[in-house]
């Protein structure tokens, strides 16, 4: 449901597209590609996905906030896209788990 749901953030949103995610027990990371002639907030379209996914399972499963994170060169983006596909190697260190 959530990776269907990550899929039509790009069918919704023609200049947006999902580059990365991961999908952890207790959190989701996403790089999201913006074209630079977006004209909605990362809030609203995390706002959409939330709820969408919230109505199709019937109460939400979100926390309130989210970060986010403006990716400004080559190096910093290779060094998040790291991150986000080796996330669940350091599960067992999740303090929140």
């Amino acid at each position: 449901m959530l990776i269907i749901g990550l899929q039509q953030i790009e069918l919704i949103y023609s200049n947006i597209i999902v580059d990365e995610y991961i999908i952890m027990p207790n959190h989701i990371h996403m790089i999201l590609a913006i074209n630079k002639q977006y004209n909605n907030s990362i809030s609203k379209i995390i706002q959409q996905f939330k709820g969408k996914i919230t109505k199709e399972i019937g109460y939400s499963i979100w926390q309130k906030l989210f970060y986010e994170h403006i990716i400004r060169n080559e190096k910093e983006y290779l060094k998040i896209k790291e991150y986000v596909i080796n996330n669940p190697n350091n599960w067992d260190t999740d303090e929140y788990f």
